[in-house]
């Protein structure tokens, strides 16, 4: 055989699946790090109870934030909450209904895989979590990894429209949940 057609038999060889591989099966969940993100396991909020909301926390850093939302090492800026709130406002919404809105994030001592997902806890309803320039939509959330102990990244959260709402924030060493609330912006 010529030097040719055994180049391209080999490189034939290494595009094929694996043989104990099913056509269609889904790809693994893991990051290329082997880390699995947990289930979603996120609070419920019965019809007309509180939301319990996560309290701000001074951040160190004022030229990055003011405050935080949770116990880290990933953050939601609270700056974006007003009282503890997004503000939805009638521009901010979208032919579909839902509102996007500017949440910057702040990871501060860790580096690796993150999984940030969002749902509505307090009735049915859509919620997003996205960073705008790294990561991918990923196990019904955004993906990123982190490969610096200090970041700050642009993000936008966008909700079905008021109501209680909570993020799930997933690394290697951590997993927490962080409550807020979305309500209408206060006409001026």
């Amino acid at each position: 055989m010529s030097a040719a057609v055994l180049l391209a038999l080999s490189m034939a060889a290494c595009d094929a699946a694996p043989p104990d591989a099913a056509p269609g099966s889904p790809t693994p969940t893991a990051s290329s790090t082997g880390w699995t993100a947990p289930p979603l396991q996120l609070p419920t909020v019965g019809p007309g109870d509180p939301c319990p909301v996560t309290e701000p926390r001074p951040w160190s850093d004022s030229d990055l934030a003011s405050r935080v939302l949770g116990p880290g090492p990933l953050y939601p800026v609270a700056d974006y909450f007003v009282d503890g709130a997004l503000q939805l406002r009638d521009e901010d919404r979208q032919p579909d209904g839902t509102y996007p809105k500017k949440v910057r994030w702040i990871g501060s001592g860790y580096t690796g895989p993150v999984l940030v997902r969002a749902a509505r806890i307090d009735a049915p309803g859509s919620a997003t979590a996205v960073f705008s320039y790294t990561g991918e939509p990923r196990d019904d959330g955004h993906h990123a990894v982190l490969t610096t102990p200090e970041s700050d990244l642009p993000g936008v959260t966008t909700v079905a429209g008021p109501g209680c709402y909570a993020y799930q924030v997933d690394g290697t060493t951590f997993s927490v949940t962080i409550v807020f609330r979305a309500v209408p912006a206060a006409r001026s």
